[in-house]
C-alpha cells in the first residue's frame, strides 16, 4: 500500500461473488476483520408463504474496516465469498467514515419494505384469473391479498392467496 498511508483503520469496500455476501462476510469475520454488510427488511414470498427476509442493501458488496499499516490483506482476497477488494487506479480507496455511520442512522429508522404497495400492478400467476394484471389493494391476513380486478368493463375487488401474485412486468 503506497501512497497516503494510514495508520488508524479505515473502511473499504469488498466486492462479493454473485449471491455470496453474507458467505464473505462471515469468513471475514472468523478471520476477525471487522465488516459491516448493511441489510434491510424485506418481506417475500417463501413456499408459498409471507416472510421476512434481511436483504443486502448493496447486493454484492461489504464494507471492511483496515489498517493500511498494521493488517494484513494478502487473506482477503483468497477469502470464501469475497471477489476482490474494490480499487481506483490499482490502489485501495477508504470509504468515508461519516458515510457508514449515516448508512447506519438509515437503516436503524428503516421499516420493512412490504412485498406489494397499495395501488401497485401486479399479475396473478395462478388460478383462473392467471396472467391477468390486476392493482393491489391490501394485505388480507398472512397468506391473502385483495386486488382490484378489471373484468368485463367492470372493476370487482378478489381475495386471493398472496402466493398466486407477482409483480407486473
Amino acid at each position: 500500500m503506497s501512497g497516503n498511508q494510514s495508520s488508524s483503520p479505515q473502511w473499504y469496500l469488498i466486492q462479493c461473488k454473485p449471491r455470496q455476501d453474507a458467505r464473505a462476510e462471515e469468513h471475514l469475520r472468523n478471520q476477525k476483520f471487522p465488516c459491516y454488510r448493511p441489510v434491510h427488511p424485506v418481506e417475500a414470498m417463501r413456499r408459498g408463504k409471507r416472510v421476512m427476509l434481511d436483504e443486502s442493501l448493496f447486493p454484492g458488496y461489504l464494507f471492511i474496516n483496515l489498517c493500511q499499516t498494521t493488517d494484513s490483506w494478502h487473506s482477503i482476497r483468497s477469502t470464501r465469498g469475497v471477489a476482490r477488494l474494490v480499487t481506483f487506479c490499482d490502489r485501495p480507496v477508504a470509504v468515508p467514515g461519516d458515510i457508514i455511520v449515516d448508512i447506519r442512522q438509515r437503516l436503524a429508522t428503516n421499516k420493512a419494505q412490504p412485498l406489494f404497495e397499495s395501488g401497485c400492478k401486479v399479475t396473478v400467476s395462478d388460478g383462473p384469473f392467471r396472467d391477468i394484471e390486476a392493482v393491489f389493494c391490501k394485505a388480507d391476513g398472512e397468506d391473502r391479498a385483495v386486488i382490484l380486478l378489471n373484468l368485463l368493463q367492470r372493476e370487482q375487488l378478489l381475495h386471493i392467496p398472496l402466493r398466486a401474485l407477482k409483480a407486473a412486468g
